[in-house]
């Protein structure tokens, strides 16, 4: 079950497949194509399918994928036999100690000669090896689609023999079309083409064409029967995964993991302390085994179990002091965000007056026009009824009007005293 052994299956897996299929397939066509033209049952219309050369070669080539199709198939009868024996030992469905891999390694370490040639062998032998040099099945998962995957890939690429023979056909009977045609056309002189040779062409024309059609009949064969068997070791391979995931995928024990910095470092801790118990423990069984013929088996077990107690103990002191680290920085933490939460309450707070200044700033500013605009419109008619009076007769009458008009000027301008506006007489003005 080491690395290199199943590097050895690897390299074994493929020359059988290939050895099987030339020993074999080849043999066979030209077997079939002795009986085809000396056999007991000759048929001219069979014969005329394997006269060209190329033809021949058609027939040694589908042969061949069919013992490749049947090496396939023999290996998948065997895999499907293997699927039904019992690998493991039964199991009741609780999580056990990642220490049980050693025994279930052990378990099929007894049929391995036997189950390391299928899938399912090399896929439990995967996964007992991850845990057991893991000591933890905490990456199972990923692992277990590694494999998966790995499993149909190379699936896929065994295949690849098949697929190159199915492909070859064809083109051998393309090629023995075109050198039937070559021969045909090159064998006939005009002399005999204009003497009436142009049967002899038809004909060697409809043997050429034989060859294309031969090919093309036997590689439609070949590509049915190869999509079947694929089909079933796909089907197999199904199982396999099945099979992996109701026996090993939640057999072992896992350590749950939670998010965060302080919950992080009591999980690595937890972990640590777990998988030294699990040490501890198994040393134990160990030295019970060794010392059960003794007389002094209480002594043994006291000492271990004040080493037990001290290392839980230490265990616990260094537990408490990160959790007393985390503590510390979760406070300084939150005290920090408090005094943020204040500082931004207060500009907030100076926003908000430096915005109420700016709105009374503009609220004067638009006083301070309105009231230009209003002094404006009263110079304009002030000046008008200067004109008026200028024209008028009745002096006095005007100057009272206008005394009027220029007190209600200063009343609505400014509360300020006005100034005393003194009027020229006509004869001042003079």
């Amino acid at each position: 079950m080491a690395q290199s052994a199943r590097a050895n299956f690897e390299t074994r897996r493929g020359s059988f497949a290939t050895w099987f299929t030339f020993l074999v397939g080849a043999p066979l066509g030209v077997g079939a194509i002795y009986l085809i033209e000396h056999g007991p049952w000759q048929n001219a219309t069979v014969q005329r399918y394997v006269h060209h050369l190329a033809e021949q070669a058609v027939v040694v080539l589908f042969f061949c994928c069919a013992a490749a199709l049947l090496a396939k198939l023999m290996g998948a009868i065997y895999e499907r036999y293997m699927q039904a024996q019992n690998l493991l030992p039964g199991w009741d469905g609780k999580p056990v100690s990642v220490a049980e891999a050693s025994k279930l390694q052990q378990t099929l370490h007894l049929v391995w000669d036997s189950a390391k040639s299928t899938y399912i062998g090399r896929r439990v032998a995967n996964v007992l090896n991850f845990v057991q040099s893991r000591g933890s099945a905490d990456d199972l998962d990923d692992q277990l689609r590694t494999l998966a995957d790995n499993d149909a890939m190379a699936l896929d690429g065994s295949y690849a023999l098949n697929r190159f023979l199915i492909w070859a056909m064809p083109i051998l009977g393309f090629l023995g079309t075109v050198l039937g045609i070559t021969s045909a056309i090159g064998s006939i002189s005009p002399a005999e083409l204009e003497k009436g040779g142009a049967e002899a062409v038809t004909q060697g024309l409809t043997q050429a064409f034989d060859a294309t059609a031969l090919a093309l009949g036997l590689t439609l064969v070949a590509m049915f029967c190869n999509y079947l068997v694929e089909k079933l070791e796909q089907g197999l391979l199904e199982r396999v995964d099945e099979y992996v995931d109701a026996e090993l995928a939640h057999r072992f024990l896992r350590i749950p993991t939670t998010t965060g910095p302080t919950s992080d470092a009591t999980g690595s801790v937890h972990q640590l302390m777990q998988q030294q118990l699990a040490l501890w423990d198994a040393s134990i069984r160990k030295a019970e085994e060794r010392w059960q013929a003794t007389s002094q088996p209480d002594a043994l077990v006291k000492a271990l179990d004040a080493a037990l107690s001290r290392f839980g103990q230490r265990m616990m002191e260094a537990e408490k002091k990160l959790l007393e680290r985390h503590q510390a920085l979760l406070d300084a933490l939150v005290k920090l965000s408090s005094t943020m939460g204040e500082t931004g309450r207060e500009h907030q707070t100076s926003l908000a007056r430096l915005t109420d200044a700016i709105h009374q700033s503009l609220e004067m500013v638009t006083n301070v026009h309105t009231s230009e605009a209003q002094l404006l419109r009263l110079q304009e008619t002030l000046s008008q009824n200067l004109g008026l009076l200028a024209n008028s007769a009745t002096f006095k009458q005007a100057v009272e009007s206008l005394t009027t008009a220029i007190h209600l000027l200063t009343t609505r301008v400014t509360p300020s005293p006005a100034p005393t506006l003194r009027l020229a007489t006509p004869k001042e003005a003079a």
